[in-house]
């Protein structure tokens, strides 16, 4: 089985990320993160591939103490050198801030996927202050579409303080599914702490995905990560979409939790949350069909 991990972050302390990013908003030791490191990071939890995404959050993303340091910014370029280092194991994620300069936001699409073959668009509409059904993106979608990439959405909570909430609801993804129904589209963090919405909204529409990243240790749902994980991915059995979960960690050791979730449906005395076949689709097989990925290496040698 090829495992994948599909929300993966990169980022060098002062040059593409202050330090205190880290260690204001999300209590970490500043550390860089590059190809080399998220290698490891693959290698020590035994995934096979990763999704690496970088960006631009330059326009609202500041510290009120440091008003000029705005350096929030993790180039395409240096995402596809850390690819090209690790050509069998890392694929691009499209970061960019669309509403800057659309044009130009749109000519940079085209040259990650025909130069470097990244493999999906990273939309961050809680940080850049947009909805996501936000008419001004409609060419963003159309150009996915030109691609047949999916595109992936950070909807849900985070500590940053410069964002917005209310730009962070799934039940705005409602309009992509009707007016672009051969989208792909992956709803992050399953919209935490919007699950319901997001549920609704995977299930609605045939070309919407997720993935929990970010509900791991010190994420989304640090009190309960796997007791909240087991409700969701039990309601998502219930709507019949557990075939569209997708492993991803947003860099914290998170792989056990399916089968912890797994774990609390068998001490209940109830049917397997999760059968052997589903797990393989969370853990890899899901995320090779729709990233369209191609594993080469070791025990790597399928095409998908």
């Amino acid at each position: 089985m090829t495992t994948v991990d599909c929300h993966l972050h990169l980022g060098l302390i002062d040059e593409h990320t202050p330090a205190w990013w880290w260690w204001e908003q999300f209590g970490f030791e500043p550390t860089s993160v590059g190809g080399v490191e998220i290698v490891q990071f693959l290698d020590e939890t035994n995934i096979d591939i990763g999704l690496i995404q970088g960006g631009d959050i330059r326009r609202n993303t500041y510290h009120p103490d440091y008003l000029d340091d705005r350096n929030m910014y993790v180039p395409n370029d240096y995402t596809a050198r850390q690819c090209a280092m690790f050509p069998d194991r890392l694929f691009g994620v499209i970061g960019i801030d669309p509403l800057v300069d659309v044009y130009a936001s749109l000519d940079e699409i085209d040259r990650c996927v025909e130069k470097y073959d990244f493999k999906v668009l990273k939309l961050l509409p809680t940080y850049h202050h947009y909805r996501p059904d936000d008419r001004r993106l409609d060419p963003f979608y159309e150009k996915c579409l030109s691609f047949d990439i999916p595109v992936q959405i950070h909807l849900g909570w985070t500590r940053t303080t410069n964002t917005t909430m209310e730009h962070q609801r799934p039940v705005y993804l409602d309009r992509l599914g009707r007016d672009f129904p051969d989208l792909k589209v992956v709803v992050a963090h399953l919209g935490h702490p919007w699950v319901d919405e997001a549920i609704a909204v995977i299930a609605k529409h045939p070309n919407f995905y997720t993935e929990l990243s970010g509900w791991g240790p010190y994420g989304m749902a640090p009190h309960d990560p796997v007791g909240e994980a087991y409700k969701a991915l039990k309601k998502l059995k219930s709507y019949e979409c557990l075939n569209k979960v997708m492993f991803g960690s947003d860099n914290t050791d998170c792989k056990d939790m399916y089968q912890a979730a797994n774990a609390i449906s068998l001490a209940s005395d109830e049917a397997p949350l999760i059968s052997e076949d589903v797990y393989e689709n969370i853990m890899g097989k899901t995320a090779c069909q729709l990233f369209k990925l191609v594993s080469t290496g070791g025990d790597r040698n399928d095409d998908i």
